[in-house]
């Protein structure tokens, strides 16, 4: 198994034990438990497959891309059922560090559609760069890279959704009025309002995971495509600022995304190799006794 490997079935370990905790309250719980136990068996089986060779290493290494929107859908039904937020203690937060509620009156305040089309224009790249830097690697044959791409989003993602699990926030859009007028006519925010819409799971705004998994990208890709990293950091910068300004993080979101990322990059290759496993350099008995007889 690999690091990513582990790094999974320890992150579903402590995944099932919230769910567990709160299976009184959440009906579907054998079923959500059912499929994180099937994830651990794919898994297990993944890690059987060559260590080499076209598919199997580009899903051996990429997997976890693939198991975020699962996860984060089940977040989502965990947190409807539970109902239990904590956006009124955010809120103080955000008080005391700025004053007033940061993400409702900034956009009020600099109501610019040219302003809007880029920050939410940013925001919405999102997932661009989410898939951009493991595949640029992918295939500009940096597998050493790949791999670590997908060590750094499953150790920036999973992180996220254990915090999730235990505080749930929902964000600002669930509490003040949705921003309308001119300012959410462009087409980056109806966009990105139709993803939200569409697809946003309740109780997962603090930190924010658009901050956190965007700038553990870039740290991905710093090492073996320095240009793609040096190209993608002011869009990620103003994605973190985007968040605010679109009333869809608070402004402590954000900051604590962005302390959290830098956390993480500090983090993410001592937990590697701390996780993976090395053979033995110790001799077995049968080779000990073919020395010996030699």
């Amino acid at each position: 198994m690999q690091p990513v490997d582990r790094l999974t079935v320890a992150f579903i370990v402590g995944f099932a034990a919230i769910l567990l905790w709160h299976a009184r309250e959440v009906p579907a719980w054998p079923w959500l438990l059912l499929a994180d136990s099937l994830v651990v068996a794919l898994v297990v089986l993944l890690a059987r497959l060559p260590a080499r060779g076209g598919f199997a290493e580009f899903i051996g290494g990429g997997y976890p891309f693939i198991l975020l929107a699962g996860f984060y859908t089940q977040l989502g039904v965990i947190q409807l059922d539970v109902g239990h937020l904590h956006d009124t203690l955010v809120q103080r937060w955000e008080l005391a560090l700025f004053g007033e509620q940061l993400s409702v009156v900034w956009q009020r305040r600099m109501p610019s559609t040219v302003l809007s089309w880029v920050l939410h224009g940013c925001y919405g790249s999102y997932y661009f760069v989410l898939m951009l830097v493991p595949l640029w690697l992918w295939f500009a044959g940096k597998r050493d890279g790949f791999r670590r791409a997908g060590f750094v989003i499953a150790l920036a993602m999973y992180t996220c959704y254990l915090i999730f699990g235990v505080f749930p926030v929902a964000g600002p859009n669930y509490f003040y009025p949705i921003p309308t007028g001119p300012v959410v006519e462009v087409l980056p925010a109806r966009f990105v309002y139709f993803m939200l819409g569409t697809g946003s799971a309740m109780g997962t705004a603090f930190p924010s995971s658009h901050v956190v998994a965007a700038w553990c990208m870039v740290y991905a890709a710093w090492r073996d495509a320095r240009a793609l990293a040096l190209a993608l950091a002011p869009v990620v910068l103003l994605l973190a600022v985007g968040t605010v300004y679109g009333q869809f993080h608070y402004a402590v979101d954000a900051l604590a995304g962005a302390l959290l990322s830098i956390a993480l990059m500090a983090a993410a290759e001592p937990l590697s190799r701390a996780l993976e496993r090395r053979p033995s350099r110790e001799p077995t008995r049968d080779a000990r006794r073919r020395r010996s007889a030699a």
